[in-house]
């Protein structure tokens, strides 16, 4: 989301640090299934909203790509630049990375587009939001696709046919989401009811099929950074707060808080399960990040490894490569920076035309995914010259 001012009234400031530094962070779990509460509802399909149908692609639709690696960084380059709509604000490609999914929005345009990566042909549109659609992210089979939204829904459809599967309702906008990576959980972050004048915020997880509740994994102001480890066995939560939770995904044990001096926008976790990164400020002058950072925590034991500075504004995005042996930054104005994880040091620099609003990198590593605020997405690949 977009978190341009820095700084809070005073008094609420004051109050909500207050609650952060004092409350011991609790979970709610849902032994019964619940089958209607204030905070989310099950909603049948909605057979007056159709989208439009999406051609199914054959598995070999992408060609073998190059991965993007600590030694290929140096040559990658964009090869295709694709109209999304207004704004894309969160992407994601199939398991397969045969196709690639764009949602946003601003004012306008609330619809999932759907690309076939090889051409950059638009296969289909899906309708449904009526608001900022935040994130997008398919299951582990390919099956489904979960979009969030502003308009505090959470949609499930099989994207290949349009079919609205499941739609959950929240009492505010809903941020983020995320598939366990066995695909039996679907975890959905955003605001929870106000309480004592401060807006909540909590991360549901739900069981994929059934959508019956699972766990409710409380935080405060809004859910702008979640992710599963690789393993499943943790769910990293948090960011408007500057903080970011990290808790036990089976039962909803906290297990650390990693504090921040200023909001954070995502996290990602390396391959290995033993890093996080988070992507914040570094330094805020006059309400405004003057300096974006990305900060390096221990999963194990919760410790701040080390700090990695000098960007422009905010870091937006991140992204471990696939090998895990480099990690792709991007802030806000376009930069984008790579540094290799055997001693983080910055292996390579570009600019990404427009800025960047999102950031995503295909399954198999091969394909890098930029979004920026003219609604353009530009595909970087690594090209082998001769």
């Amino acid at each position: 989301m977009e978190q341009r001012k820095w700084s809070l009234p005073a008094i609420v400031f004051v109050l909500s640090t207050w609650l952060l530094n004092a409350c011991s962070f609790s979970v709610e779990v849902f032994s019964t299934p619940l089958s209607a509460s204030a905070t989310f509802t099950s909603v049948p399909p909605i057979a007056t909203q159709t989208p439009a149908p999406v051609a199914l692609l054959p598995a070999s639709a992408t060609p073998t790509l190059i991965s993007i690696r600590s030694d290929t960084i140096s040559t990658l380059e964009i090869f295709m630049s694709i109209k999304a709509g207004e704004a894309p604000r969160s992407m994601a490609f199939s398991p397969d990375g045969t196709v690639l999914a764009t949602a946003g929005g601003n004012t306008e345009d609330f619809a999932i587009h759907i690309w076939e990566v090889a051409s950059g042909r638009e296969i289909g549109t899906l309708g449904g939001h009526s608001n900022i659609v935040w994130g997008v992210a398919f299951s582990p089979d390919g099956q489904m696709l979960a979009t969030v939204s502003s308009d505090g829904t959470a949609q499930v459809r099989d994207w290949r046919n349009g079919d609205i599967l499941k739609i959950l309702n929240f009492p505010g906008e809903v941020v983020s989401v995320s598939f366990s990576p066995d695909g039996q959980n679907l975890a959905v972050g955003g605001v929870d009811e106000p309480l004592n004048q401060i807006l909540n915020a909590a991360i549901w997880t739900f069981s994929v099929g059934s959508w019956e509740p699972l766990i409710k994994f409380p935080e405060y102001w809004n859910i702008t950074a979640m992710t599963y480890s690789p393993s499943g066995e943790s769910l990293v939560g948090g960011g408007t707060s500057r903080n970011v939770q990290v808790w036990r995904a089976s039962d909803g044990t906290p297990v650390f808080t990693l504090n921040h001096a200023h909001q954070v926008s995502k996290a990602a976790i390396s391959p290995d399960g033993s890093t996080v990164a988070t992507a914040t400020c570094e330094t805020v002058i006059n309400a405004e990040c003057t300096e974006g950072g990305v900060w390096l925590w221990d999963l194990s034991t919760g410790r701040l490894i080390r700090k990695l500075v000098g960007f422009a504004d905010i870091v937006e995005s991140l992204a471990f490569s696939a090998d895990g042996s480099s990690l792709i930054t991007a802030a806000r104005g376009g930069m984008l920076r790579f540094y290799g994880t055997a001693d983080y040091q910055p292996l390579f620099e570009f600019t990404s035309p427009g800025g960047v609003s999102a950031l995503v990198l295909s399954p198999d590593g091969g394909l890098l995914a930029t979004g920026n605020v003219n609604g353009d997405v530009n595909l970087w690949k690594v090209v082998d010259h001769p």
